[in-house]
Parts: C-alpha cells; structure tokens; sequence
C-alpha cells in the first residue's frame, strides 16, 4: 500500500469516525445538534483560514474578485451548511451509517441536475445508478416492506436533504475552485456558515448532560478530526496518487462509519441494511468510475 492510499483511506476514516463520535454523543449526553455543527463550523473555518494565513495566501482575495465568485461563495456556503446540519441531525433522529449512507446518494441528485439544465435523459449507467440508489434508500428505510418505515420519516427527510445539499456543495464553486485554494473556499464556507446558526443557539449552551472526558474528546475529534486533518491527509494523498484513484479510495468512509458504529456503539443492523447499503455504494463506484474514465 502507497503512502498516498493510506493517506486517503486514513482520512476517510476519520470523517467516517467524526459520525460516529456524533452519534456517541446525542445518544449518551445529548447536546444540541445545532451547537454541535455551529460549533464544529467556526472552529473548523478559522483553523482552516489560520492554516492558510500561515501558508502566505491572502484571505479576502475572494471577496476581491467580482460578483459572479462571490455568488458562487454563498450558494457553496449554503449546500455546506445544509449537507453538515442535516448530516448530523439525522445521525441524532436515527444513527451514523444511515445518515452516511444517504448523503452518499448526491451524485444521483447530481445526475437529475444535470439532465434537466441540459435537457437530456440520464444515458444508461446513469439511470442504473439512480434506480439501485432509490431500491437501496427503499430496503433502508422499509426493510423490504412498503407499508412500514423502520427508520423515522424526520430522519429520511433530514437525510435526503442532506444529499440535496452535499449536491448543491459539490456543484456550486466549480469556478472559484480554478481560482483559489480548497482550503481556502471551505474556511471561509465553515466560518460564514456558522454565522447562520449562532441565532438559533447559545455557544455557552451545549445541552450536554455531563461534560465528561469522552465527551469532550468526541467534541473536539469532530472539529479537528472531522475537519482539517482528514482534509490535510486527503489533499496531501490526492498529490500523491491523483484524484481518480483518491475518490474511488475515499468511498471507505461509508464503511468505516458501519464498522466503527457496530463495534465501537453496538449499533445492530440488519442484512437487509447491508444491502441497501451496497446498493448505494455500488451506484457510487460505478458513477465515479464513469466519470474519471
């Protein structure tokens, strides 16, 4: 194994880790889900912006450089905002694979974008990925049985939701993405993005029942683990071994999040989670492969 595929398989999971300390924590000392993202967002984006003031790059550059980059800004802020909110509070309403999962489904959002701004039905992969992908969110959230929802409909909304969002996240800073560093545009997403929240919370007003040392430390791994190391790691593997075989390696996230949820948390899923599961991630691999071929 190369130093760069450790490094992304690393990275990976951590962010699959960063979940499942989220779970850890709304089911042991249930602190708000709001002041836990609004509080990972301003940590996380003045780290990244402290890192990239260190590195020389000037940080109001992008503010600088005209109305079309500063649109681009805000519509990233918000998918971001939209894809870590609902991704943590639908970890809160059901448990960190689930939320993981359905937030893998973006690229099928990303495809119905696509086919209706260019006018053009989804081309046969395409539509394969989109119908495994629907009969995976199905065996998730039905278990095979359409008369009954196994998972809350709170949590499969927050879920989708949280897929339509990571998708806008994807799609909206194709052009700044030219211009400036990554780290850059997601410290300033982090930071402008917990300013959205700080009115519907109080940062002295966790909610946690018991500031324990776990509870402390699944705090601060979800801010530094689930932010600018991984993000570090990842970039620093891309260079290594280029961003095809870097994004097919980083799908390990879903399934470092299952294995460290079923062993760390004793979460119990069943085989027909499992299959919806890959049902999904199959759609992931397949549309990435597609794309980077």
């Amino acid at each position: 194994m190369t130093m760069g595929t450790l490094m992304v398989m690393l990275s990976a999971a951590m962010w699959g880790l960063s979940g499942v300390c989220g779970q850890f924590l709304f089911e042991n000392y249930h602190p708000y889900p709001v002041w836990l993202i609004a509080v990972r967002q301003v940590a996380a984006g003045i780290l990244f912006l402290l890192f990239m003031r260190i590195k020389g790059e000037p940080l109001l550059a992008l503010w600088r450089s005209g109305r079309k980059n500063i649109t681009e800004m805000l519509w990233f802020t918000l998918g971001l905002l939209g894809a870590q909110f609902m991704y943590y509070y639908t970890i809160s309403v059901s448990n960190a694979p689930t939320s993981t999962i359905l937030q893998y489904q973006a690229p099928i959002f990303i495809i119905l974008w696509q086919a209706f701004v260019r006018r053009r039905m989804p081309e046969g992969r395409e539509l394969l990925g989109v119908v495994l992908a629907m009969t995976g969110v199905f065996l998730i959230s039905t278990h095979g049985d359409p008369s009954h929802l196994v998972i809350s409909p709170v949590a499969l909304a927050s879920g989708e939701l949280s897929a339509i969002a990571l998708c806008i996240y994807m799609i909206a800073p194709e052009n700044i993405l030219k211009q400036f560093p990554t780290m850059l545009i997601m410290g300033w997403g982090q930071l402008i993005s917990s300013l959205f929240l700080l009115p519907f919370c109080n940062l002295t007003d966790s909610g946690v029942s018991a500031w324990t040392p776990a509870a402390a430390g699944a705090v601060a791994f979800i801010i530094l683990g689930g932010t600018i190391i991984p993000f570090t790691l990842f970039l620093a593997g891309v260079k290594l071994i280029g961003p095809t075989k870097a994004s097919l390696i980083s799908c390990f996230e879903p399934l470092a999040t299952i294995l460290f949820t079923v062993f760390f948390l004793g979460t119990v899923l069943l085989t027909v989670d499992y299959a919806g599961m890959a049902l999904i991630m199959i759609t992931v691999f397949m549309l990435s492969m597609k794309k980077n071929t």
